[in-house]
């Protein structure tokens, strides 16, 4: 519950955008209203310029009251009205459209006042006193228009109060100001993110002081615990990030050390198992320890053997499967235990073979351009050469292969493009041909970056660079000199 602004009534905390939500609930009673004041202001109009020229006779008919009966002052100017009218018109625009920008809600006092503004002018204008009612509406206008021209500012200013309080804790401040700033905004995100900080914020300080009691009990499961709920509820929260790092910083140490002492008594009894499970469990939370690799090595003297047949069968696997990488992971760590192994040897060997042919492979596969240009192109086909067909086993190799002389294809097969030119420019094509002069010209290109260049006396020199892709014919290419110089 939170205390209203004014009264200091209790009132519930209200979730982003229910400022919006009631202000859009109310609309459709103020809009009643507007049209209610609408034809108020219609039927004013026309008794006051309708019925002072017509009287009802003694049989029932309408007749023309003659002009001497009517006082002078009492006829109202035309110019007076046209621009009453007019100035009301401006008036109930503006009014309509910050009416629905949510203006009632954010924009008082200067809202209420320009509709007493209003209401005054239309009792002037009924009362045919044009000159005085424009001269309200005007004033009513100069106040929707500076209203709707700070709309901007207000949004600003509501926005920052409230982020400055959320970051004092001030809850109900920071509340009022952004569900202020998103009655301006509906929309913002800023904005409505922030009130939803605004609204978990006691809930959020509730659960630190809850971890922070914990903490100073030593109980940091329950610790992090709460600051992780803090965290859930307001992730943006930085005590509740920077208390989480510390809490699980000092829960990992003390899971650290309890787990090494573990590790140390079990290999004393010769529970390997379990000393193997507790090292696990310590490398996990400190990885790059001393005493977990001095551990590890102590542990790995008695179980050497059972390591190296399992490190060779996920090896045997990995290289079924062309995982050439994760085969030269486990041989490394075969020789890690044993480094005259000779399978983790040989078989280290043949994977980094393997991993340096297939890059190879990719190196023109991820970018077949780099296959546009003449000595690539040599380098692909005497990789392909060297290598022949496949070996038995290799399926995702033989996929290379086929897929690389393919692009080998594509990249050697000439493109026909078609130049034009004014028949009195040189052409030259930079290492491909001297072309001289023409109005078109077919020529066969293979697939690669070109630059056309044209010159002719008198005139500055003009370059054109243009690709051409395999099996794509570019669209024609201009090359004539026009500029004199």
């Amino acid at each position: 519950m939170s205390l209203d602004d004014r009264s200091g009534t209790p009132r519930p905390l209200r979730p982003p955008g229910r400022v919006a939500l009631s202000a859009a609930r109310n609309a459709p009673s103020r809009r009643w209203i507007w049209v209610a004041l609408a034809i108020v202001v219609l039927l004013s109009l026309l008794v006051a310029l309708v019925l002072p020229g017509l009287v009802t006779g003694p049989t029932g008919g309408v007749q023309e009251m003659p002009a001497a009966q009517v006082p002078d002052a009492a006829i109202p100017t035309a110019e007076g009205r046209t621009k009453a009218e007019q100035t009301l018109q401006q008036v109930l625009k503006i009014q309509a459209r910050l009416e629905l920008g949510n203006a009632a809600v954010w924009g008082e006092p200067a809202w209420s006042k320009a509709a007493g503004q209003v209401a005054a002018g239309d009792r002037m204008f009924g009362e045919r006193r044009f000159a005085d009612a424009a001269v309200v509406y005007a004033a009513a206008l100069d106040g929707l228009q500076q209203l709707d021209s700070e709309q901007e500012q207000i949004f600003s200013k509501a926005l920052a109060a409230g982020q400055s309080a959320l970051a004092a804790n001030d809850t109900e401040r920071a509340r009022v100001q952004l569900e202020l700033a998103l009655a301006v905004k509906p929309g913002d995100e800023l904005a409505a993110h922030s009130l939803e900080r605004a609204q978990a914020r006691t809930a959020v300080l509730q659960t630190m002081a809850a971890g922070a009691s914990a903490e100073s009990n030593s109980d940091l499961d329950a610790a992090v615990v709460a600051y992780g709920e803090a965290l859930q509820l307001d992730g943006d929260y930085r005590p509740a990030q920077d208390s989480l790092e510390r809490v699980t910083a000092r829960l990992t140490d003390a899971r650290f050390r309890a787990a090494m002492s573990r590790v140390l008594t079990a290999m004393d009894n010769g529970r390997l198992n379990d000393a193997g499970a507790a090292l696990q469990e310590a490398a996990l939370l400190k990885p790059g320890e001393g005493v977990v690799r001095d551990a590890r090595q102590r542990l790995a003297q008695a179980r050497r053997q059972s390591k190296l047949s399992r490190l060779r069968r996920n090896a045997a696997a990995m290289v079924r499967q062309e995982d050439w990488r994760g085969a030269a992971v486990q041989y490394k760590k075969a020789l890690q235990i044993d480094a005259n192994a000779g399978f983790a040897r040989d078989g280290l060997a043949q994977a980094e073979a393997r991993i340096q042919l297939n890059a190879q492979f990719d190196h023109y596969l991820n970018n077949p351009q780099r296959l546009y240009s003449a000595e690539p192109v040599t380098n692909a086909r005497a990789l392909l050469s060297a290598l022949g067909k496949a070996p038995a086993g290799e399926p995702r190799l033989a996929k290379k292969i086929a897929q690389l002389k393919q692009l080998l294809a594509a990249a050697t097969a000439p493109v026909q493009i078609r130049l034009t030119s004014d028949g009195e420019t040189e052409v030259v094509i930079y290492r491909v041909a001297r072309l001289g002069r023409f109005t078109e010209r077919q020529l066969e290109l293979r697939p690669g970056s070109y630059t056309a260049v044209g010159t002719r006396p008198g005139y500055r020199d003009v370059r054109k660079q243009f690709s051409v892709l395999p099996g794509q014919a570019p669209p024609p290419i201009d090359i004539r000199c026009q500029e004199p110089v």
